[in-house]
């Protein structure tokens, strides 16, 4: 049917609807399927070898396409590649094309038949036929039209091609001829384009001279990112120490945030202070002389807490004491202190992981519940030195007395 490079470019725009899009060969496992065309966007999928999805539009550097129920994703152009569905049933098609195209011949009208066929076959079933054409490949009567108007519509890239091709909007009948026409100038000659660029699968290239590439130190397997590896076990590895150099500002450092929004963060700022950073919030400082603040943001004291706890200079942990940070003071009775002194049991022993020395001490489990910490698994020594302070001291004034009275006594003598 010599009419059908016609309709060829009618049908063209619905050639990528049976598209999908599959992993390029050297895609070992999988590809990512990310949220939006950029790959710091999240991943919402993968796309694993062997498997397809269909292809919804194709945009710079990626591809859109189809996912469960109405949701889309994209997939990168550089680890992936569009295929033809080959359900298409060309027999069928081709007969409903001319099932279509011999009743309206004799109105030997070229518009007529390509709206009827764009209106009876490519609208209401836009598969059908559409394997023949793209095999086919596009008949040289659009290929002008469609470099000068690619954003034409399909009835106004008909339109274009019946004026170009049949004058008067007629031929004799469906058996016309197309004839070409004359050729043009030919352009100016382009650029030399010769380069030497060679590389390894995997690898980024990179340019040694204008025109002579070859292996990076960055490898890239389609999931991870390596630097001086080829074997990244994360999103992104490093073979090798990392610098951080910020010459614009006054703080470098490292950021990591979650998808919830919290921050996490190293930085060093010019007074050569470094913070860490754990839920947006800071977390521990080290200032110029090496002090450590937990929750302090310019620590005094080798270490120190947020309650006032440190260690001082000569290496003696100081427990924070103030009544200021104390609530429900009441007076330690002398029966009680005495109970639970009675109650202690010392023993000497060696932690697991430092058998060499021996200490005395006492049992978190085993002592009386007026010492004890609720978790039952460590103490605070300053209860214990508040016990035996109230024993001593009912004891030394228990001695007084005892010797006031032998004074009475041998006075009375």
């Amino acid at each position: 049917m010599k009419f059908m490079p016609l309709l060829l470019l009618a049908m063209l725009p619905y050639a990528t609807l049976a598209d999908d899009v599959v992993p390029v060969e050297k895609v070992k496992d999988s590809v990512n399927i990310r949220l939006g065309p950029d790959a710091a966007s999240d991943v919402v999928g993968r796309l694993r070898q062997g498997e397809s999805l269909p292809l919804v539009k194709a945009v710079p550097g990626w591809y859109e396409v189809q996912l469960d129920g109405d949701a889309t994703g994209y997939i990168s152009a550089d680890w992936s590649l569009v295929v033809a569905d080959s359900a298409v049933d060309e027999t069928a098609a081709d007969a409903r094309v001319e099932g279509i195209v011999e009743p309206v011949a004799e109105e030997a009208d070229v518009e007529v038949v390509v709206e009827k066929v764009i209106t009876e076959v490519i609208e209401e079933d836009p598969a059908e036929g559409i394997r023949e054409v793209v095999d086919d490949g596009i008949a040289e009567v659009g290929e002008d039209i469609i470099a000068d108007a690619p954003d034409l519509n399909i009835t106004e890239v008909v339109e274009e091609v019946v004026e170009a091709q049949a004058v008067g909007g007629a031929t004799e009948g469906l058996d016309m001829e197309v004839v070409a026409g004359p050729s043009g100038p030919a352009g100016p000659p382009g650029p030399p384009g010769a380069a030497n660029i060679k590389g390894n699968e995997g690898f980024l290239v990179k340019f040694r001279k204008e025109t002579e590439g070859g292996n990076s130190q960055i490898y890239d397997d389609g999931n991870k990112i390596g630097i001086g590896t080829t074997e990244p076990k994360q999103r992104l590895e490093v073979n090798g120490s990392i610098q951080i150099h910020e010459q614009n500002s006054s703080v470098a450092g490292l950021m990591i945030t979650q998808s919830s929004g919290d921050t996490g963060y190293i930085m060093h700022n010019r007074a050569s202070t470094l913070t860490i950073g754990a839920g947006s919030q800071d977390r521990i400082t080290v200032d110029r002389d090496g002090n450590v603040g937990i929750g302090v943001s310019r620590p005094s004291h080798p270490l120190e807490m947020a309650s006032g706890a440190h260690v001082s200079a000569g290496g003696v942990w100081t427990n924070s004491s103030s009544r200021d940070k104390k609530e429900n003071i009441a007076t330690l009775s002398v029966e009680k202190a005495s109970a639970a002194l009675m109650q202690l049991e010392p023993v000497s022993f060696n932690y697991r992981n430092e058998r060499q020395e021996d200490y005395l001490g006492f049992l978190a489990e085993d002592v009386p519940d007026l010492v004890a910490n609720h978790d039952r698994s460590s103490l605070s020594t300053m209860d214990i030195v508040a016990v035996l302070t109230k024993v001593v001291q009912a004891q030394q004034q228990k001695i007084e007395e005892l010797e006031a009275r032998l004074d009475e006594k041998q006075a009375g003598h």
